[in-house]
């Protein structure tokens, strides 16, 4: 009977050095910051619109094994990911995620970079806006019915036999304090329903008109 050899992935120091490094390892020993690969690091960086300074930490830590990152090598790595990173289309993912972004870009690309983050922003927020104003509406939607729960409880208790005449002037105090509250719930939910009429609206226009 022949046995089936599996055959297990190479990977070299360098690569598991690189790997420690792109996942934020704290520390670094002497081999992983002598073998890492600087400039993928760089690129890696590059990519996640890291700032230049993040490459300070990689020399601290690296400092310690009296090892020098090669910060050619990284920072040329790091403009190639920022081609990446500062493209339009990221900007645009990046805004309508709702996500910040640092100030990284070559100035060739940072004008249509935030553009774009802009257009995406907006959109976001109008659809937060949405959302927010959809869960006002369910809130006081819950308010009332709870409102009206008391109120049927109260009238219930408004024809009881044995009420005594002070606790039946208690609870038509009570039905009339409930009803006025009433009456302001149901007009926030009015203001509500309209701004939400006007939020859905823009929302529309901006996903319509959305050029990216």
């Amino acid at each position: 009977m022949t046995k089936t050899r599996t055959c297990k992935p190479y990977v070299t120091a360098a690569m598991l050095a690189t790997l420690a490094l792109l996942q934020g390892c704290a520390t670094l020993d002497k081999d992983e910051c002598r073998l890492a690969d600087w400039r993928l690091i760089g690129y890696q960086d590059g990519v996640s619109g890291k700032s230049a300074a993040v490459v300070g930490d990689y020399r601290e830590d690296c400092a310690k094994h009296a090892v020098v990152p090669d910060l050619d090598a990284y920072r040329a790595g790091r403009q190639e990911g920022l081609q990446q990173y500062c493209t339009a289309s990221n900007g645009y993912r990046l805004g309508n995620a709702g996500r910040s972004f640092a100030a990284v870009c070559p100035s060739a690309l940072e004008d249509d970079f935030r553009e774009a983050y802009n257009a995406g922003r907006t959109l976001y927020q109008a659809r937060s806006a949405v959302n927010t104003t959809h869960s006002h509406i369910r809130q006081r939607k819950q308010t009332l019915t709870n409102l009206e729960d008391d109120r049927a409880q109260k009238l219930a208790a408004l024809i009881a036999a044995d009420l005594k005449t002070d606790q039946r002037v208690m609870i038509v105090y009570e039905l009339n304090e409930l009803q006025q509250e009433m009456n302001s719930v149901e007009d926030e939910l009015a203001d509500l329903e309209h701004d939400l009429v006007k939020q859905q609206t823009r929302l529309d226009q901006l996903t319509h008109n959305n050029a990216y």
